[in-house]
């Protein structure tokens, strides 16, 4: 049965894995499983390999006035052992205006609004978030506080191996204590953690068809470090699987391409890794299907098309309608289904709507996850791939102007 199947990956990713950062050893435990879910369904599989920066947080800590408080390190943050005086920040102009040297940096307000962009990724980056980042490293303050500006809450703001300031993130409350009217002179800050280079993989397998054409289909198995990542994405990656053992077990003209990203929370390196291979090879894919965080019990599955022709949209809109609880959405961004449509690929994003905090947090448990909803998505992917059996390349790509 779909729904036991699917469940079953989705527990073993999110509970018995676990948290599946990239570099650690449970995002290796994870690039196993999968791949010995695609040798047990017969397919052919590539592995690709490359570095990632690798990073453990030990512990940090804030002395307040004499209190120690626990705090969050910010990602890839180096450790640091400092007591300085501290200077609140909270637009960028204060920021230009500010003598930072040797001393601790508070921001908050406008410059802690959003997570930060990484330096290297070019797909998105802000220009105010590249001002920030350059202005703070023009004026070298000993460390960085970020304020989380949602309530009991310090997850970090910063994720960024290329940011050589230390740097934490500290919820509200403790800002409070920073930035009051009786705010300290200074503080002690303290992280310990280890910078070090590691690697994971992308896990790709591969049936062929009788025909050249090809359908792609992927998921993201990595995790945010701290979350065991059950919607975000162990949820689109247990579709992935479950795709694989059913697809794997019939005859269908068009082959099939599986593709495991082991990097997509932290700069895509993996799309990079992919792309720098096979980017020739796209040419022969009809569509490409992405799942990243679907099957919320108290989500809705949605789906949308990009770079797709208007007689692929009126197909996909068809098999939709079959599926009253499935939402046709607008088309977003911030997936692998970027790696695709901007290579010309038509992408067929598939995620759902749901309770938005749970992603990249803690609480990120299987137990959110609706089984019929995930069951949904399988069966919706699979009619749309036996729709896309007679179809070629030219029929289903936008048309050039």
């Amino acid at each position: 049965m779909i729904q036991t199947r699917v469940m079953r990956h989705l527990k073993v990713l999110s509970s018995e894995i676990g948290v599946r950062p990239i570099g650690a050893i449970s995002n290796h435990e994870a690039s196993s499983y999968i791949e010995n879910i695609f040798k047990s369904s017969g397919i052919n599989i590539e592995t690709q390999q490359f570095e990632i920066p690798c990073w453990e947080n030990i512990e940090a800590s804030l002395t307040i006035y004499g209190h120690l408080r626990k705090v969050t390190s910010n990602i890839f943050s180096p450790s640091v052992d400092v007591t300085a005086e501290v200077v609140p920040l909270c637009t960028i102009d204060e920021l230009a205006s500010s003598q930072l040297d040797g001393k601790i940096a508070v921001l908050y307000g406008e410059l802690a609004k959003e997570n930060f962009t990484a330096k290297g990724f070019t797909i998105y980056n802000p220009e105010h978030h590249k001002q920030i980042i350059h202005l703070l490293e023009q004026k070298n303050p000993a460390a960085v506080i970020t304020v989380n500006l949602h309530t009991h809450t310090d997850l970090p703001l910063i994720s960024d191996w290329d940011f050589g300031i230390p740097s934490v993130t500290i919820s509200p409350e403790d800002a409070l204590l920073l930035i009051g009217t009786n705010a300290p002179p200074s503080v002690h800050l303290k992280i310990h953690s280890k910078r070090t280079l590691g690697h994971t993989k992308n896990v790709i397998g591969r049936k062929e068809g009788s025909r050249n054409e090809k359908i792609i289909m992927s998921a993201h198995y990595d995790s945010v470090f701290g979350s065991p990542g059950a919607f975000d994405n162990a949820s689109g990656v247990a579709v992935l699987l479950t795709l694989v053992e059913e697809l794997s077990q019939r005859g269908f003209k068009t082959g099939f391409e599986f593709v495991a990203f082991g990097s997509e929370e932290y700069l895509g390196i993996g799309d990079r890794v992919y792309i720098n291979k096979h980017k020739d090879e796209l040419r022969a894919a009809i569509a490409a299907l992405n799942f990243d965080g679907v099957g919320q019990i108290l989500g809705t599955n949605t789906v949308t098309l990009m770079a797709g022709s208007s007689q692929l949209e009126d197909e996909l809109r068809r098999i939709k309608s079959s599926f009253p609880s499935v939402h046709w959405t607008n088309p977003w961004y911030d997936s692998n289904h970027f790696t695709f449509f901007s290579n010309g690929v038509p992408s067929i994003p598939i995620r759902s709507t749901g309770v938005t905090d749970l992603i990249h947090t803690k609480n990120d448990e299987w137990h959110w996850i609706s089984p019929s909803k995930l069951a949904e998505v399988v069966t919706l992917a699979i009619q749309m791939i036996e729709m896309l059996q007679d179809k070629r390349v030219d029929w289903s790509r936008e048309a050039k102007s």
